[in-house]
Protein backbone atom coordinates (compact mmCIF):
# COMPACT_ATOMS: atom_id res chain seq x y z
CA UNK A 1 0.00 0.00 0.00
CA UNK A 2 1.70 3.59 -1.42
CA UNK A 3 1.75 5.98 1.42
CA UNK A 4 4.01 9.14 1.89
CA UNK A 5 5.51 7.87 5.26
CA UNK A 6 4.97 5.62 8.32
CA UNK A 7 4.05 8.39 10.52
CA UNK A 8 0.60 8.97 8.47
CA UNK A 9 -3.23 9.08 9.95
CA UNK A 10 -3.68 5.19 8.23
CA UNK A 11 -1.53 4.16 10.45
CA UNK A 12 -2.59 6.26 13.90
CA UNK A 13 -4.78 4.86 16.77
CA UNK A 14 -7.00 8.23 16.69
CA UNK A 15 -8.12 7.19 13.77
CA UNK A 16 -11.23 5.94 14.09
CA UNK A 17 -10.86 3.47 11.63
CA UNK A 18 -7.75 1.72 13.42
CA UNK A 19 -10.00 1.13 16.53
CA UNK A 20 -7.40 2.55 19.29
CA UNK A 21 -4.90 0.41 17.51
CA UNK A 22 -1.59 2.17 15.48
CA UNK A 23 -0.38 -0.11 12.37
CA UNK A 24 -1.49 -1.64 9.27
CA UNK A 25 -3.92 -3.44 11.23
CA UNK A 26 -7.23 -1.55 9.66
CA UNK A 27 -5.98 -0.12 6.59
CA UNK A 28 -8.30 -2.33 5.06
CA UNK A 29 -11.19 -2.17 6.91
CA UNK A 30 -14.64 -0.48 5.65
CA UNK A 31 -15.30 2.32 8.14
CA UNK A 32 -14.28 6.15 7.02
CA UNK A 33 -11.04 7.45 8.40
CA UNK A 34 -12.03 10.17 10.97
CA UNK A 35 -9.43 12.09 14.05
CA UNK A 36 -11.13 11.50 16.77
CA UNK A 37 -9.22 14.28 18.59
CA UNK A 38 -9.75 16.65 15.74
CA UNK A 39 -13.11 15.62 14.99
CA UNK A 40 -11.90 15.80 10.93
CA UNK A 41 -12.71 13.48 8.19
CA UNK A 42 -9.67 12.50 6.52
CA UNK A 43 -9.67 11.68 2.43
CA UNK A 44 -6.31 10.46 2.14
CA UNK A 45 -5.12 8.88 5.24
CA UNK A 46 -2.45 7.32 4.15
CA UNK A 47 -1.09 10.87 3.05
CA UNK A 48 -2.23 12.86 5.65
CA UNK A 49 -0.13 13.78 8.83
CA UNK A 50 0.10 15.27 12.21
CA UNK A 51 2.15 15.90 15.36
CA UNK A 52 0.20 13.64 17.67
CA UNK A 53 0.96 10.39 15.68
CA UNK A 54 2.43 7.26 17.42
CA UNK A 55 5.52 7.90 15.70
CA UNK A 56 5.76 11.23 17.51
CA UNK A 57 4.02 11.00 20.46
CA UNK A 58 4.04 7.61 21.77
CA UNK A 59 2.39 8.14 25.46
CA UNK A 60 -1.16 8.97 23.21
CA UNK A 61 -1.02 12.65 23.08
CA UNK A 62 -4.81 13.04 22.74
CA UNK A 63 -4.70 16.97 22.37
CA UNK A 64 -4.00 18.45 19.28
CA UNK A 65 -0.34 19.60 18.42
CA UNK A 66 0.04 21.45 15.28
CA UNK A 67 -1.80 22.09 11.68
CA UNK A 68 -2.39 18.74 9.59
CA UNK A 69 -0.54 18.27 6.79
CA UNK A 70 -1.20 16.47 3.74
CA UNK A 71 1.41 15.43 0.88
CA UNK A 72 2.13 17.65 -1.91
CA UNK A 73 3.77 16.55 -5.32
CA UNK A 74 7.23 17.40 -4.63
CA UNK A 75 7.70 14.80 -1.65
CA UNK A 76 6.87 17.25 1.04
CA UNK A 77 4.20 18.13 3.53
CA UNK A 78 1.60 20.76 2.79
CA UNK A 79 -0.56 22.57 5.92
CA UNK A 80 -4.39 21.84 5.00
CA UNK A 81 -6.02 22.37 8.03
CA UNK A 82 -5.04 24.45 10.76
CA UNK A 83 -4.60 23.57 14.48
CA UNK A 84 -7.56 24.07 16.71
CA UNK A 85 -7.15 26.73 18.53
CA UNK A 86 -8.09 26.61 22.19
CA UNK A 87 -6.56 27.63 25.60
CA UNK A 88 -6.56 23.69 26.12
CA UNK A 89 -3.98 23.29 23.37
CA UNK A 90 -2.39 26.86 23.89
CA UNK A 91 -1.85 25.20 27.55
CA UNK A 92 -0.75 21.76 26.22
CA UNK A 93 1.83 23.79 23.56
CA UNK A 94 3.10 25.83 27.07
CA UNK A 95 3.67 23.09 28.91
CA UNK A 96 5.40 21.21 25.88
CA UNK A 97 7.76 24.10 25.65
CA UNK A 98 8.48 24.11 28.94
CA UNK A 99 9.95 20.32 28.36
CA UNK A 100 12.12 21.41 25.53
CA UNK A 101 16.11 20.63 26.03
CA UNK A 102 19.16 21.94 24.21
CA UNK A 103 20.31 18.22 23.63
CA UNK A 104 17.83 17.06 20.69
CA UNK A 105 15.87 14.14 21.82
CA UNK A 106 15.41 11.33 19.43
CA UNK A 107 12.32 10.89 17.12
CA UNK A 108 10.92 10.13 14.07
CA UNK A 109 13.07 12.05 11.20
CA UNK A 110 10.59 12.29 8.44
CA UNK A 111 7.88 15.26 8.50
CA UNK A 112 8.07 18.08 11.50
CA UNK A 113 9.86 17.60 14.71
CA UNK A 114 7.44 17.36 17.70
CA UNK A 115 9.66 20.41 19.26
CA UNK A 116 9.86 22.74 16.42
CA UNK A 117 6.33 21.93 15.80
CA UNK A 118 5.17 23.48 19.27
CA UNK A 119 7.64 26.27 18.88
CA UNK A 120 5.95 27.30 15.25
CA UNK A 121 2.73 27.25 16.46
CA UNK A 122 3.03 28.87 19.73
CA UNK A 123 4.63 31.85 17.10
CA UNK A 124 1.55 31.06 14.78
CA UNK A 125 -0.67 32.09 18.22
CA UNK A 126 1.60 34.96 19.19
CA UNK A 127 1.13 32.86 22.80
CA UNK A 128 3.09 35.91 24.78
CA UNK A 129 2.99 33.55 27.30
CA UNK A 130 5.45 31.63 25.47
CA UNK A 131 8.19 34.29 25.06
CA UNK A 132 10.36 33.09 28.74
CA UNK A 133 10.53 30.11 27.12
CA UNK A 134 11.19 31.02 23.43
CA UNK A 135 13.95 33.18 24.38
CA UNK A 136 15.41 30.36 26.05
CA UNK A 137 15.08 28.06 23.25
CA UNK A 138 16.76 30.82 20.53
CA UNK A 139 19.95 30.61 23.18
CA UNK A 140 20.64 27.02 22.25
CA UNK A 141 23.52 26.09 20.32
CA UNK A 142 22.44 25.41 17.22
CA UNK A 143 24.85 23.07 16.20
CA UNK A 144 24.03 21.02 19.54
CA UNK A 145 22.73 17.39 18.08
CA UNK A 146 22.12 14.15 19.24
CA UNK A 147 20.50 10.55 18.24
CA UNK A 148 21.09 8.45 15.39
CA UNK A 149 20.16 10.63 12.64
CA UNK A 150 22.48 13.62 13.52
CA UNK A 151 20.02 15.74 14.50
CA UNK A 152 20.72 19.31 15.57
CA UNK A 153 18.90 22.36 16.87
CA UNK A 154 19.24 24.61 13.81
CA UNK A 155 15.84 24.17 12.97
CA UNK A 156 14.48 25.01 16.19
CA UNK A 157 16.69 27.93 17.37
CA UNK A 158 15.64 29.37 13.65
CA UNK A 159 12.02 28.65 15.14
CA UNK A 160 12.43 29.93 18.35
CA UNK A 161 13.75 33.50 16.49
CA UNK A 162 10.50 33.50 14.00
CA UNK A 163 8.42 32.93 16.51
CA UNK A 164 9.93 35.72 18.64
CA UNK A 165 9.63 37.73 15.55
CA UNK A 166 5.80 37.47 15.29
CA UNK A 167 5.35 38.54 18.62
CA UNK A 168 7.28 41.79 17.94
CA UNK A 169 10.41 40.87 19.56
CA UNK A 170 13.97 40.56 17.47
CA UNK A 171 14.43 37.01 17.82
CA UNK A 172 18.46 37.58 18.17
Amino acid sequence: MPNGGSDCCGTCWFNARNKGEAGYGHSKDPEPSFCTIRGLAIEEPFWTYCGNHPHRRPDRDPIPIGPVFVADDEDGRTLWQPSPHTEDVRQHLLSLVRAVTEQPVEEYPAGGYTDEMVVWQLGEFRERRAMPELRRIAAFAPEASGGRFGRSREGLVAAAKEALSRMGEGGG
